[in-house]
């Protein structure tokens, strides 16, 4: 009998470079799809942040206003991004906003307005949206577009986009209120909200 030879196992080099190029590939993609992902996530986690801002706002403006005495709203000033009012308030404490002469009672004047001087000193000014009732000074939003509303168009112009965080105007006998709340993507682009309410004062 002839000698038996032993079979050699192993792979060559060629085998090695053709998986590790699958790898690679494979990796590749999984990388590129990671990233994807994370951008999705943050994206939405800035639409839901912005989202809680401007409701939030909203949620303390517009009871307020609704509440307010339709004289006190600073309309001669509109559009602008101050909206002033006074809402109407039990001074004499018999139950109601009005007092034994039938006359409606109010109370302190309500400011909202962007917090550009940064009244309550903690370090956000432009970007947020603060009332101002007598000593009294509440954060209502964060995150605000940090832009103004634009200069009026010269003649034969079309108006540029009103952009601005807090925008107020009168509209159908009330009062419109704009919120715009924007924040930024992992690659540094400005995903922007806009949240409007129109409100009627009651009083």
């Amino acid at each position: 009998m002839g000698a038996m030879r032993k079979s050699q196992l192993g792979v060559t080099l060629l085998e090695i470079m053709f998986s590790v190029a699958i790898l690679t590939a494979v990796m590749g993609v999984l990388f590129s799809l990671s990233l994807s992902i994370g951008d999705t996530a943050r994206i939405q986690q800035v639409k839901a942040t912005s989202n809680d801002e401007a409701r939030r706002a909203l949620l303390a403006v517009v009871p307020r206003l609704r509440q307010a005495q339709g004289t006190s709203v600073n309309t001669e000033d509109l559009p602008g991004d101050v909206l002033k009012f006074n809402m109407a308030a039990d001074i004499d404490g018999n139950g109601t906003a009005v007092n034994v002469n039938g006359n409606l009672e109010v109370g302190s004047l309500v400011t909202i307005q962007r917090d550009v001087d940064d009244a309550n000193e903690d370090g956000v000014a432009a970007e947020q949206l603060i009332m101002l009732q007598g000593e009294e000074i509440t954060v209502l939003a964060n995150n605000l577009s940090p832009d103004a509303a634009p200069a009026p168009p010269a003649d034969g112009e079309a108006p540029a986009p009103n952009t601005a965080g807090f925008w107020v105007e009168e509209q159908a006998g009330g009062v419109l209120i704009t919120i715009r709340t924007q924040g930024k993507s992992r690659k540094g682009h400005v995903i922007r909200q806009q949240f409007t309410e129109l409100v009627n004062p009651r009083n």
